[in-house]
């Protein structure tokens, strides 16, 4: 007897480049065909993500994006307008979704906290409800009542997933509050994948100096003005190098202006983020993250994955995907602190040695195989 395939609802805003939709279409793009029918519902059709999405997987969306808007300034706020009130529409009459995809999800996944509120409203009344939580709560939200919201929504989902243990310990830790039905679920990593990338094309960075590369987006959480500031430190000191930033983002501006300000515009270069970055980190000598908050930053284990040394603030799950002193260093959030532990990676050739002998076997960690057992277990209707 045929057993029919669970129908499995992704929520998502939209495709553009991050973390959170990286992991999303590798998690899709590894959830048994034979079993599991997987569908992704976006609020906007937009991002460069968009061609990443596995063939096998249905797409919706609530509204267009960017992308499909016209360059007439007129006709494009007439656009943004229409989208506007298109997804109003939606969120008061939510279920007009079911008229949109017509069938009935088994299991709904709202994949990031933006979507925690709509798949609590959801139409379809019998689907399985999980909850995906990819941050720190201390700034998921501008307020302290929207960080309160989320922890309600996540005590009220069947399931909900933490990225890394200290998302889900933090919650309790400053708020006092348990989330019964949650569990942990580290991201997966494309080992292989990540690998053949990282051999696309070559990179010349045109500098015989060490060079640090850091991927993320430009905004504060991210810690990228202290990035300026220990850079600026080891130049002071003599001890020159280069970074490499790709990203975008609200701070740029500012840290271009802050650059300028240090003069430090040949040596810190700001790059707009690419499709495929693992040439570059392939290339650079040392991968730095100066993080205020994360949850599991992705790019920390593909920086292990390609036998990277690691300088990092101890920022969410750092400490659960590398060892201090082991991979790289983990220093405080602090512009001193990163300068310090950037300077080793300077100075102490025979440490870096053996760094980048221990990782030769860092990837060990990430095991894939697991991780997907127990997505597909909590897939299960």
């Amino acid at each position: 007897m045929k057993t029919s395939k669970t129908k499995v609802l992704f929520r998502l805003r939209s495709m553009e480049t991050g973390g959170v939709q990286k992991v999303l279409c590798d998690i899709m793009k590894n959830i048994p065909a034979d079993r599991f029918e997987v569908t992704l519902l976006l609020n906007l059709r937009q991002g460069e993500m968009l061609p990443l999405i596995p063939k096998n997987v249905k797409v919706f969306h609530l509204a267009e994006g960017k992308e499909q808007f016209s360059n007439n300034p007129l006709m494009h706020k007439l656009q943004l307008a229409s989208r506007r009130v298109r997804l109003e529409i939606y969120h008061r009459f939510p279920q007009l979704i079911q008229k949109l995809i017509q069938f009935q999800p088994d299991v709904e996944i709202a994949f990031t906290s933006s979507e925690f509120e709509a798949l609590l409203k959801s139409p379809f009344k019998k689907s399985k409800k999980i909850g995906w939580f990819h941050a720190d709560i201390r700034d998921a939200a501008a307020t302290e009542a929207d960080k309160l919201t989320i922890i309600r929504q996540l005590k009220q989902m069947d399931t909900a997933v933490f990225v890394s243990q200290q998302t889900r310990n933090i919650i309790k830790e400053v708020y006092h509050e348990e989330i019964p039905k949650g569990l942990v679920i580290y991201n997966p990593f494309e080992h292989e994948v990540i690998k053949e990338k990282a051999r696309e094309f070559e990179v010349d960075f045109k500098t015989d100096l060490p060079v640090f590369i850091s991927l993320g987006r430009l905004i504060p959480r991210k810690g990228n003005k202290i990035l300026v500031e220990a850079h600026k430190i080891l130049i002071n000191k003599g001890l020159h190098h280069k970074i490499w930033l790709f990203g975008n983002g609200q701070d740029k501006e500012e840290l271009l202006n802050l650059i300028k300000e240090y003069s430090i515009e040949d040596s810190f270069i700001i790059k707009d983020p690419v499709i495929n970055p693992y040439p570059y980190l392939n290339k650079a000598d040392f991968y730095v993250l100066p993080s205020k908050s994360e949850a599991y930053p992705l790019v920390i284990g593909e920086a292990l994955i390609l036998e990277k040394p690691v300088v990092a603030t101890n920022a969410g799950g750092v400490k659960e995907m590398m060892d201090d002193g082991i991979n790289g260093t983990i220093v405080e959030y602090d512009a001193t602190k990163l300068a310090e532990g950037m300077e080793r990676f300077l100075t102490d050739k025979e440490w870096v040695e053996t760094i980048k002998l221990n990782n030769k076997t860092a990837s060990q960690r990430f095991n894939n195989q697991k991780i997907y057992n127990q997505i597909i277990e909590v897939l299960k209707k």
